[in-house]
């Protein structure tokens, strides 16, 4: 321990920074060395709040900024609801238009067809009844299976 130990008035000058640059120089040296002269230090530094000097003018042009930028905005043209619905509308119609929902009815339209058969030895109050979302899932995939093997005999041009 270098140096002589400063008390609590010293330790509260220093933080509220009314202390000469060297006197202040000296006390941040000692800290280093001096694990009581630490605790005071700690201790006011605890007590003491420092309030940064903020002038009111300022302030008021900051937050009047803030305010401008924030309640003159309009939502972006493509987060809008109409946006949305516009372009839901305009892919139904190439849909339609392109004879997609057509074709993927007449697939369907075979769907009676697929029935797939039960076990024998279930008794018919146990029969697993397939959900139409399978007979769906089931009947696009086969669609596009013929699509893909259409492409590879070269029915379709790219």
């Amino acid at each position: 321990m270098k140096g002589r130990h400063f008390n609590q008035q010293a330790w509260l000058q220093y933080v509220e920074e009314r202390l000469p640059l060297q006197e202040q120089e000296e006390m941040e040296s000692h800290l280093y060395q001096c694990d009581e002269c630490l605790a005071n230090y700690m201790q006011c530094a605890e007590q003491v709040i420092v309030i940064p000097d903020i002038d009111a003018k300022q302030t008021t042009t900051y937050v009047n900024g803030i305010i401008a930028r924030t309640v003159g905005m309009k939502p972006a043209w493509h987060r809008s609801t109409m946006f949305h619905y516009g372009i839901a509308a305009a892919a139904t119609l190439v849909l339609v238009a392109t004879g997609f929902f057509h074709g993927l009815s007449q697939e369907l339209g075979t769907l009676g067809a697929f029935k797939p058969a039960p076990p024998l030895e279930a008794p018919a109050s146990l029969k697993a009844q397939v959900p139409i979302s399978d007979h769906f899932i089931h009947k696009t995939l086969t669609w596009l299976d013929t699509l893909q093997n259409e492409h590879k005999k070269g029915g379709l041009e790219p």
